[in-house]
């Protein structure tokens, strides 16, 4: 499943494949923005949107109030 339609796509689905790729696929968040020739900074600003941040430790998206300062 790609993420070229995030943003038509439901959040949590587009947040499950994203994280699973982060884990699985990409190491990191620059890569899955290559691999899915996405807008880097249009993909950050959806999530932050939603009330979710990537962390970096993690590799993952998160809701931001758990998302490490």
């Amino acid at each position: 499943m790609s993420l070229e339609n995030y943003r038509s796509s439901d959040f949590f689905i587009t947040l499950s494949r994203t994280n699973t790729m982060l884990r699985d696929e990409c190491p990191t968040l620059d890569d899955l923005i290559r691999r899915e020739d996405l807008d880097r900074d249009d993909f950050l600003e959806y999530f932050q949107e939603k009330g979710y941040g990537y962390d970096e430790k993690t590799n993952s998206f998160k809701p931001a109030e758990l998302k490490p300062a």
